[in-house]
């Protein structure tokens, strides 16, 4: 099966300087309505959403700390109106051995009691400034 990509449904997410987290702002409208019409993309259960990470050096992830990516979703574009976290450390990089962190990928699908906005949230633990790097978020057609 032929992935199709849409660049308006690619979301980038610049990372957060030290013990603090950051949310794609605006989100991906999937369409889904509160009274669980169809929607446009997300919520079928045959979108796929594909999260993709950059690779982190010791500057932006020292040695013992975390950056974690949570999938999130909400009534509002800005995630912030009853937002739930759907999957809480989807990914979760550590840095180790004072070499940072790999890049990393994870697909999943939402279910059809997602929120209409779909989202990525993303949690340093302390220290480490990773504000020059960004996730992405993607929906895969």
């Amino acid at each position: 099966m032929k992935e199709l990509r849409d660049a308006a449904l690619k979301l980038s997410l610049a990372l957060p300087n030290g013990a603090a987290n950051t949310l794609t702002n605006p989100a991906i409208d999937t369409g889904q309505s509160s009274g669980g019409n169809a929607a446009l993309c997300g919520t079928d259960g045959m979108t796929e959403y594909l999260i993709t990470v950059p690779a982190l050096n010791t500057t932006q992830l020292p040695d013992a700390k975390t950056m974690k990516y949570d999938v999130v979703w909400a009534d509002n574009a800005a995630l912030t109106t009853n937002a739930v976290t759907y999957i809480a450390a989807a990914l979760t990089q550590t840095g180790a051995g004072g070499a940072g962190a790999a890049g990393a990928t994870f697909r999943c699908r939402l279910p059809s009691t997602a929120k209409r906005y779909v989202g990525l949230k993303a949690t340093g633990s302390a220290s480490g400034d990773a504000t020059a790097a960004a996730a992405t978020l993607e929906a895969l057609l």
